[in-house]
């Protein structure tokens, strides 16, 4: 009877747990979830990134708090405060979701409200001023999507043979070209398909210092580095054994040659908002191996990205979002610094594509971005970040203008006499002819002094030696 009472016992106990666990599941179902940063962190403004390491949502309020939210926990942290969800914070494939809570997105909501030194200034109203193109290269080999990205290799004893080097996305022959400036074609490297390229000067390699250029190659997701010969601009692929991407699908890149420890950094942004990080060395067998050091996840999608080298400094462009300023050095954190603009359609309309840094004497020069939703291209102070102006490039009676920019670049070094203060280069999307008919897509070039006396802004002309960088 013992046994059996245990039994008795055992199996109402078992019925009352079973039914106390259906109430809970019950209620868990009814728990209503929404995505952290998509819905609640987003809509007003603050800006945030995923941690991979820690499994967490950083976030930075417009009044400079900075918050947490860790998957699998139920506590959140807002500046020294905490506090608690009414369930553990999940992931949705890369979201992450938050159980709806009136006290955390009250809590956000003020503090977030009570100051603002997140936005780097308050942007002025756009205006805009128009240049027609003076050159254009050939058109890709490859219809469609080809042309993506454009760089500036100067020649380091006769500017006038420097190279535009640009990323075609279509394998074979694509890859990385290279055009003189005439707008030539001169080499073709079909390793892939290259989407954005970036150039830098001074790199040691094999104990010499080497110019290389550089790109995320979607057909191998990874970096492919390139020595450029010194005189006749070369192409000679580098590239090591440790460079693949830990992301998806590479997409936005952009070097950076540190002030502060000599290093050279590969930034990488994703479709789905990552960024990664690599340091990048000789591997003591005339290649280049790389390391990652740091690693984050925006909100959104990101393509476009730039390294100011002088301030240590990159900028990111969330193409729906904003435009988001980060220390450039592997500690420099996780959080951006500051917004320069959100895309809100007056001078950024989505998407927000390529970004460039003009170098001007004594730290002077401007960050450019392409709002590709507007065909417009917004100009902003290099040192505090307010906005400058905006200018279209149109259309000439032998070259047309641009649309739909993907890429560009600008070099405010002096390229001989036919450029002697740099040039602003972009991707164009429909390559229009003089006749109408439209050919595949190219890269238009404008003078900067074209840009500069445009503008009712007094703009920058001095540029600097690419080869002569200072941390300032």
């Amino acid at each position: 009877m013992k046994t059996y009472k245990q039994g008795i016992t055992f199996l109402l106990s078992s019925a009352l747990v079973l039914s106390m666990s259906a109430a809970v599941s019950a209620e868990e179902e009814e728990i209503e979830y929404v995505p952290l940063q998509a819905e609640v962190l987003n809509p007003i403004g603050a800006a945030s990134v995923w941690d991979v390491n820690s499994h967490s949502v950083l976030f930075k309020l417009r009044n400079g708090l900075v918050g947490k939210v860790t998957v699998g926990s139920t506590q959140y942290e807002i500046g020294n405060k905490t506090g608690s969800f009414a369930a553990a914070v999940i992931l949705e494939g890369t979201t992450a979701l938050i159980s709806e809570d009136d006290v955390f997105i009250k809590n956000v909501n003020l503090e977030n409200a009570s100051g603002n030194v997140l936005d780097i200034t308050r942007q002025s109203k756009a205006k805009m001023f128009k240049v027609k193109a003076d050159m254009e290269t050939e058109p890709a080999e490859q219809s469609g999507d080809a042309a993506d990205d454009p760089s500036v290799w100067v020649h380091p004893n006769h500017p006038e043979k420097s190279l535009i080097i640009g990323a075609n996305k279509k394998a074979n022959p694509g890859g990385i070209e290279a055009y003189n400036l005439d707008g030539q074609r001169v080499g073709s490297y079909g390793v892939g398909k290259m989407n954005n390229v970036d150039v830098r000067y001074n790199f040691k390699l094999n104990g010499q210092k080497v110019d290389i250029a550089a790109s995320t190659n979607r057909t191998t997701n990874q970096i492919n580095i390139f020595a450029i010969h010194p005189s006749t601009g070369v192409l000679t692929e580098v590239t090591g054994n440790n460079l693949a991407s830990h992301m998806e699908e590479v997409y936005g890149f952009s070097l950076y040659q540190s002030q502060r420890s000599g290093k050279m950094y590969g930034l990488i942004t994703g479709k789905d908002g990552e960024f990664e990080q690599w340091e990048l060395f000789d591997n003591g067998s005339g290649k280049v191996d790389g390391k990652l050091v740091r690693e984050l996840k925006l909100g959104s999608v990101t393509e476009g990205i730039v390294a100011d080298d002088e301030y240590g400094k990159f900028y990111v462009a969330e193409e729906n979002v904003a435009i988001w300023k980060f220390n450039a050095e592997p500690d420099g954190g996780l959080l951006p610094e500051a917004r320069i603009d959100t895309v809100d359609g007056i001078r950024l309309t989505a998407d927000v594509e390529g970004l460039a840094i003009y170098y001007a004497e004594d730290g002077k020069g401007y960050l450019i971005a392409s709002s590709q939703g507007s065909n417009r291209y917004a100009l902003y102070d290099r040192e505090d970040g307010e906005y400058i102006t905006t200018f279209m490039v149109g259309d000439g009676s032998a070259i047309d203008g641009t649309s739909e920019t993907d890429g560009i670049d600008v070099i405010s070094y002096g390229l001989g006499n036919r450029y002697p203060n740099g040039f602003f280069i972009t991707q164009d999307d429909t390559n229009t002819e003089p006749d109408g008919s439209v050919a595949n897509q190219n890269y238009k070039v404008v003078a900067w002094e074209k840009i500069a006396k445009g503008s009712d802004d007094k703009l920058e002309m001095k540029g600097v030696d690419p080869r002569k960088m200072k941390k300032r």
